[in-house]
């Protein structure tokens, strides 16, 4: 059944630079009368992209806080639909279908970030320029703010998994309409809450997804979202009154690299193995000091050090803790207006439904009520994949170990508890799971670490397996090729333009990264993956 047409089709300016073919033309510009779902739905856009095509977002009315999420030139020719889906009488999901015009036969799923209220276009494009059907939603609410999950559990349960299960089987329908044939394997790709989102597939819906990639995905999420209210309680709710200074902060990262940078063979300001570092807090306590860098008293140093040891409250461990190595961006991080926002939110329109819950009421008694209360199983914790391994699924996780917002401590945590919940070795989970640590990445990309790994949207350095996660997925999925590591690309300064600083492999967990070459690590034959120490 149709939904009554929001607004007419609308017709974008796009930029052509080849001519299109004009079967696949005409296929397009038939497909919009032609979709017949399961589900009440309405077509707001329906367009062939020429390659090389640009799109106006604005002329569609994005919603201003997304404005981060859109693409580049689309490079391939696609048939590109916008819908507007129900998903229950009181909630509806917007969704983006990008059919390839080059289709190799296989779907990609995306997934979303935040609060999760944007389409990820920049995963559309790579996901159709690499052949694959590539789908998205918004998760059921528009814009980054959760103000929508007040008083609409309907439209919480669209965040916390309906949009991804709506999104891929009806991404599979119309792909299959289109393009009159079966469809192939089908795969996720996410960070973040894309990241929580995959694993929410695989934990209770594994016949969605035959590959999943999830990148420092937003598990425990209650717990992780009380974490920073702890971290304001203990230093202060704002940057200016913060129990120690950024220069204090600086002195603690650099007393760390100093006892622990060197632990994995070089000296590079990158932890390869942050569980490795055992801190002594000792050295910066004033007076005892000798360093010349600004000193901590004994009650700061064990207030701050507390950000780094597990969280308990009613004999209930909340969260593991952030690791050592990144202590000025992890302050930045904490005093952002996204996480005093993301705080704020979670607790008004998610935990308590109370718009007037002053964030610097916090205490670990909120966190406790959070992890607990737990709505629509938000967490995405649960341990045991065995019905994901049953189908012959396969599972990508990556995380990078200088996460300033979401710690690699729960990514490492959950895997341990995957282990124990289905009694399984690691040579078992291997089969179907691998988790790799990203040394000095931080939260989905960027960092001192080698962050290029084909794992979002213009992170992609080739089409090679090694240096691209999309196509190591498919390997292992449909040749059986599964991964010892995940190779990273870190570019000078960031920039594509300037060239490569350096590439490294980053381990399979529970190997660890170790550099036995003579140089200052930025060779990558250098580096092995070895067991850990124990």
């Amino acid at each position: 059944m149709r939904l009554p047409q929001l607004f007419p089709l609308v017709s974008l300016i796009v930029t052509v630079a080849s001519y299109p073919s004009p079967s696949f033309q005409e296929r397009c510009a038939a497909l919009a009368d032609s979709i017949e779902l399961d589900q009440p739905f309405a077509i707001n856009v329906a367009q062939y992209l020429p390659p090389n095509a640009t799109i106006d977002y604005n002329a569609e009315g994005l919603n201003e806080t997304c404005a981060d999420t859109i693409a580049y030139p689309i490079p391939v020719g696609v048939c590109r639909l916008n819908l507007r889906v129900a998903t229950s009488e009181r909630s509806e999901l917007y969704m983006e279908v990008w059919l390839p015009e080059q289709w190799e036969g296989r779907l990609l799923t995306t997934g979303n970030g935040g609060l999760a209220g944007c389409i990820q276009y920049p995963e559309l494009a790579f996901g159709a320029s690499s052949g694959f059907a590539a789908f998205g939603t918004n998760a059921g609410h528009n814009g980054t703010s959760g103000g929508a999950f007040y008083q609409q559990p309907e439209v919480l349960e669209d965040f916390v998994w309906r949009a991804v299960y709506n999104g891929a089987h009806i991404g599979k329908t119309i792909s299959k309409q289109f393009y009159s044939k079966d469809c192939g394997k089908s795969y996720y790709l996410g960070c973040s809450q894309g990241g929580r989102q995959g694993f929410k597939a695989v934990q209770e819906y594994p016949e969605l997804f035959d590959g999943v990639i999830a990148g420092a995905p937003a598990i425990d999420l209650m717990a992780s979202i009380a974490w920073f209210g702890y971290a304001y309680e203990t230093l202060g709710f704002n940057a200016n009154s913060s129990l120690i200074s950024a220069e204090q902060w600086l002195a603690v990262e650099a007393e760390v690299l100093h006892q622990c940078d060197a632990l994995d063979g070089a000296t590079d300001n990158i932890l390869e193995d942050p569980t490795a570092c055992k801190f002594d807090w000792t050295p910066l306590l004033w007076p005892s000091s000798n360093s010349s860098s600004p000193c901590l008293t004994p009650t700061q140093a064990s207030s701050v050090a507390k950000l780094f040891a597990p969280i308990t409250y009613a004999n209930t461990t909340l969260h593991p803790g952030h690791f050592h190595g990144y202590e000025p961006s992890l302050l930045t991080i904490l005093y952002s207006p996204l996480v005093s926002t993301w705080l704020a939110e979670a607790f008004r329109y998610i935990i308590y439904q109370n718009l007037t819950w002053d964030p610097t009421t916090f205490t670990l008694a909120d966190a406790y009520t959070a992890y607990t209360l737990n709505p629509s199983n938000a967490n995405t914790f649960d341990a045991d994949l065995s019905a994901f391994r049953a189908r012959g699924g396969k599972m990508l996780h990556w995380h990078g170990t200088a996460d300033p917002l979401l710690s690699a401590s729960v990514s490492e945590l959950y895997y341990n508890n995957v282990r124990s919940a289905m009694d399984a070795s690691v040579e078992e989970l291997d089969e179907f799971y691998r988790y790799f640590r990203a040394g000095g990445v931080a939260h989905c990309s960027g960092g001192l670490g080698a962050s290029f790994m084909g794992q979002l949207g213009g992170m992609a350095v080739s089409e090679s397996p090694e240096d691209n996660m999309l196509r190591r997925i498919v390997a292992w999925v449909e040749q059986g090729e599964a991964p010892e590591f995940v190779r990273g690309t870190k570019f000078v300064n960031e920039s594509v333009e300037i060239g490569v600083e350096f590439t490294r492999r980053h381990c399979k967990y529970p190997r660890v990264n170790k550099y036995v070459g003579e140089g200052d690590g930025t060779d990558e034959e250098g580096w092995v993956c070895v067991e850990p120490e124990t």
